[in-house]
């Protein structure tokens, strides 16, 4: 209450794109002060064994992550750790440098809880990406989202192998590696959507992880705002390559859909450049994922993101089909006790529902 009340209405008279960076950077500073970490930790993390599932081979302490888009340089694992979240994913990071696009690279639609992205994939590129890395290793399970450099050169097979050599570069680092698809904030759009460019790249990243010995499993990153006959291209695709499922969802490009979809649309102008994030991406989020776990009878992973604010939102995706979640909007308009809020009522959910794990919850909704 204090937070949405006093503090929240503090940080939100600053421009998001400075604020991010304040309370990000003042966060990381304050998780390497010798004991305050662990404090403010363990005031924040939920420690319960029917929290914790495995995934992949993967064990994640609690089913709450942080999704690619707010640490893309790796400089602010400690504190991200220190929020109690069960995983974070990094990126996404590309092969080349890119500054981003014009300002302002996020807007706030706080009616509808939202927010509108548009920082074309900005990077300082895989090699600084990985010297951070070496500098202070993330703490827990950690991904790492790759994503095609913008450049509007880097089309065709140059692309293919621009994320072919990030891959490359990243393999001996993180628990699992997501390529992320979908960011439609870019100079020649999402091409790697298409079946065709998508199977070739497939095709081609499938070599890198067996000449390089990657074991690790990867995922495909997609918007959420995709017919089911799309999806079921995508599904046969990962099968064919050995991919172990998807993030569903990523941004929603269908700006139209996106308008129609909001409670207050007066709050959001079309000729904004950027996606939409938050409660708008929900119930496309949410029909998708049931829709890849039924189709798939569970045997591909989902990673389920798109407007997660509370506990049943949480608790909903898992029991259409996630394995675990992922967010950042909600972190955004809910503050430091989010995850913490989340984790109880996941918990409290679990027990009046009869179940004993994680694991049990998923696709239990038919």
């Amino acid at each position: 209450m204090v937070y949405k009340k006093i503090i929240r209405p503090i940080l939100f008279s600053i421009p998001p794109d400075t604020i991010h960076k304040i309370v990000a950077g003042s966060g990381e500073f304050t998780s390497r002060i010798p004991g305050v970490s662990s404090v403010v930790g363990r005031s924040l993390t939920v420690k319960n064994p029917i929290l914790q599932t495995i995934v992949d081979g993967i064990t994640f302490p609690n089913p709450v992550g942080l999704s690619a888009g707010f640490d893309k340089e790796g400089i602010y694992t400690g504190f991200i750790h220190m929020m109690g979240f069960g995983h974070m994913e990094l990126g996404s990071i590309t092969n080349h440098a890119y500054a981003g696009n014009p300002k302002p690279w996020i807007r706030r639609l706080p009616r509808n809880k939202s927010l509108v992205i548009n920082y074309g994939l900005k990077s300082r590129g895989v090699g600084q990406f990985i010297r951070q890395l070496q500098k202070r290793k993330p703490y827990g399970p950690y991904g790492i989202s790759i994503a095609k450099s913008n450049d509007a050169a880097c089309v065709g097979q140059a692309g293919i192998e621009d994320v072919a050599s990030t891959l490359r570069t990243v393999a001996p680092f993180g628990d699992w590696h997501t390529i992320n698809l979908s960011c439609p904030n870019t100079s020649d759009g999402t091409t790697f959507m298409d079946p065709g460019q998508l199977d070739t790249l497939c095709k081609r990243l499938a070599e890198v992880r067996g000449e390089y010995g990657i074991t690790k499993p990867w995922y495909l990153k997609i918007n959420p705002d995709i017919s089911t006959t799309h999806m079921d291209e995508l599904i046969e695709i990962a099968r064919r390559h050995d991919v172990r499922g998807f993030v569903i969802g990523n941004l929603m490009k269908d700006t139209q859909k996106a308008k129609r979809l909001l409670a207050f649309p007066e709050e959001y102008n079309e000729q904004w450049n950027g996606s939409l994030s938050g409660s708008v991406v929900r119930e496309a989020s949410n029909n998708l994922i049931q829709y890849t776990y039924q189709k798939t009878h569970g045997s591909l992973t989902i990673i389920g993101c798109g407007g997660i604010f509370t506990a049943k939102d949480a608790y909903e995706k898992i029991s259409l089909g996630a394995s675990v979640v992922q967010m950042i909007t909600g972190f955004v308009y809910g503050g430091p006790a989010t995850i913490r809020r989340i984790n109880h009522g996941l918990v409290a959910m679990l027990r009046a529902n009869g179940h004993t794990s994680i694991a049990s919850l998923r696709g239990s909704t038919k």
